[in-house]
């Protein structure tokens, strides 16, 4: 069995109880049934709960980054989610955060309305106030405005979406579904449904900036991105703002191009790349052979990022 990651002796595995329906993890988030694909027979009773370290799997990479980011903040924790479905990175990050005594603020943005609505509950199922964050519901795109995304496939198909926590592939429109008329298709979570001519169907959400975010925020210590295609776009477009204001980069990568743009954006503008593993693949790693579906990537920042942004313009973003 290899050694784990230094990061994670410096953490204190959870042990506790957990709720009936709920799971745990490491760093003792506790997790709704409700959020997650297979649990066919629920635990019906609260359970004492002896964590232990992560699983030897694609996610680890994303454990290790997100604990090197809290072991090196400076006063507070800042960290963004982009694409964060329930929030599962953003409020680990607040919790190892809080296991380290430091205060923190997370902002999350996530476009499936239900997936939302389970966002804010995760929060509050621990103990974090979704009102002292940035919990924005919208997709994450190049400039602010409404854009369509897709939430289920053509009928009948694999990606014809009935159960939300069985499937997080859900992405933005592409331009080829945009650029052909669409066909009204009632309503979901009491959004108006168009079916492309592709049979993929979509809503309207708002476009959430990462350059808006940034603004509001200062100083970021870790921005965790998994984002079905959009993320080297987002990348290149901020990328003087990534440079002078964010400190590490998780980012979940969905093509060999995407991959391959990312290294050459990133690596331009002298990020250190921590890890690199393409999707699809079954590699080697210091930890093993692991398996990635999607690829990973970690990039740190060398450059002396500043202190957060000006606290008082935050509350006017929590309050939204």
């Amino acid at each position: 069995m290899p050694e784990h990651h230094r990061i994670l002796s410096s953490f204190t595995p959870f042990h506790g109880q957990v709720p009936a329906y709920f799971t745990g993890d490491f760093v003792g988030a506790k997790i709704s049934h409700e959020f997650v694909a297979g649990y066919k027979e629920p635990q019906a009773e609260p359970l004492h709960l002896d964590a232990g370290f992560p699983s030897f799997d694609e996610e680890y990479f994303e454990w290790i980054a997100l604990l090197e980011a809290v072991a090196a903040a400076d006063g507070c924790f800042t960290m963004i989610e982009l694409g964060a479905g329930f929030g599962r990175w953003v409020v680990r990050g607040g919790l190892a955060a809080r296991q380290r005594g430091l205060p923190f603020k997370l902002a999350a943005v996530e476009a499936v309305p239900a997936v939302y609505a389970w966002l804010r509950r995760h929060f509050v199922n621990n103990g974090i106030p979704p009102e002292e964050h940035m919990l924005l519901h919208g997709a994450a795109t190049e400039k602010a405005g409404e854009v369509r995304f897709n939430i289920a496939g053509p009928r009948g198909s694999e990606w014809d979406q009935r159960d939300l926590n069985g499937w997080y592939g859900q992405h933005m429109t592409p331009e080829h579904d945009l650029a052909a008329r669409g066909e009204p298709d009632g309503t979901y979570h009491g959004l108006p449904v168009t079916r492309h001519t592709t049979g993929w169907r979509s809503i309207g959400v708002p476009g959430v900036s990462l350059s808006g975010i940034l603004r509001e925020l200062g100083a970021v210590d870790l921005i965790d991105m998994d984002i079905e295609g959009e993320e080297l776009p987002i990348v290149t477009v901020n990328i003087e703002a990534l440079d002078r204001q964010v400190k590490r980069l998780h980012i979940g990568t969905h093509s060999k191009e995407i991959e391959a743009g990312l290294r050459e954006v990133l690596g331009a503008h002298g990020w250190q790349c921590t890890a690199d593993y393409s999707l699809f693949s079954k590699v080697q790693t210091p930890f093993g052979e692991i398996s990635f579906e999607n690829g990973a990537q970690t990039w740190i920042n060398p450059r002396d990022v500043g202190a957060a942004g000006p606290a008082g313009r935050l509350r006017r973003w929590f309050q939204r």
